[in-house]
């Protein structure tokens, strides 16, 4: 169900405004009666709300983001059990933008984001996922979206979003055989096959490598045309070159984009860490074109 502005939630949250939803969830803003702060609600979304399945998957992606606390994942204070029935995750309010918001704004503008800046943004969120990793849990679905670029007046930084697909390695599965988990252009090669069992931290890998391409070129590596040809190019496609799409690149950053978008995950960057580095490396080089 659908809240509106001034509904008091079990005596203590009072909904402010609704700020996005997904495919499964709905967040709201709200004010805590008891601290006079603002939280963000994460309720799941019309259809979904009473679904054990998916209550399930939101209490799971809860302990993930609480798992992970002392990191850059977005904070989580509390999974609590509306009258209604409903779970709903309580999170610290951000304020700020998405990075896919962050990107489209730069390129209305004429620009693009500068590689020290995209690595600046990147280094807190590769320290989380390796801790992530570390844990066993795997992101799966890490996009530009689930990347949240705070205001500096609100204390800046960069925080990971939406666990909601988390795969947490040791724990029974809660994707169906057969059903492909994700936004299309980051899934992995191997989650094309529909086998959750198979997939481990390196789908994460190749996300990251599409969301750094996307960044420094404005475009995503698989072409347009729609969900049958990004699966055709995820799985069997030729890798685009980034440096021909920005050309004041090195050459070397090529090399990388193909380790990063490996179709066998053996054949990719083995860590977020090990593929950090590399780009930092990279994007060091000293650029000699005056284009």
């Amino acid at each position: 169900m659908a809240y509106e502005p001034g509904t008091v939630i079990q005596e203590r949250y009072r909904i402010l405004a609704k700020i996005g939803s997904g495919a499964h969830g709905v967040v709201y803003r709200a004010r805590d009666l008891e601290t006079r702060g603002e939280v963000a609600l994460k309720f799941l979304g019309a259809g979904f709300g009473f679904d054990p399945q998916y209550n399930r998957r939101l209490e799971r992606e809860a302990q993930a983001m609480a798992s992970l606390r002392g990191t850059h994942a977005v904070h989580v204070h509390n999974i609590r059990h509306a009258d209604d029935g409903l779970t709903y995750i309580v999170m610290e309010m951000l304020h700020g933008q998405n990075l896919e918001d962050y990107l489209a704004q730069a390129e209305q503008l004429g620009g693009q984001i500068k590689p020290d800046r995209l690595l600046m943004l990147l280094r807190p969120v590769v320290d989380t996922l390796e801790a992530a990793h570390a844990q066993g849990i795997v992101h799966r679905d890490l996009k530009p979206a689930n990347i949240f670029v705070v205001d500096k007046q609100h204390g800046g930084g960069v925080r990971l979003l939406d666990f909601g697909l988390a795969k947490v390695l040791k724990a029974s599965a809660l994707t169906d055989d057969g059903m492909v988990a994700g936004s299309p252009s980051y899934i992995a090669p191997e989650a094309w096959a529909g086998n959750p069992r198979i997939l481990d931290h390196r789908i994460d890998v190749f996300a990251l490598g599409v969301i750094v391409f996307r960044a420094l070129s404005g475009h995503l590596p698989a072409p347009r045309g729609g969900l049958i040809n990004t699966m055709q190019w995820a799985t069997k496609g030729d890798r685009p070159s980034l440096q021909a799409l920005r050309r004041a690149l090195p050459p070397t950053i090529d090399f990388w984009v193909e380790k990063a978008l490996a179709i066998a995950p053996e054949d990719r960057f083995q860590s977020v860490r090990s593929q950090l580095n590399a780009l930092e490396a990279i994007l060091a080089t000293p650029v000699t074109s005056p284009f």
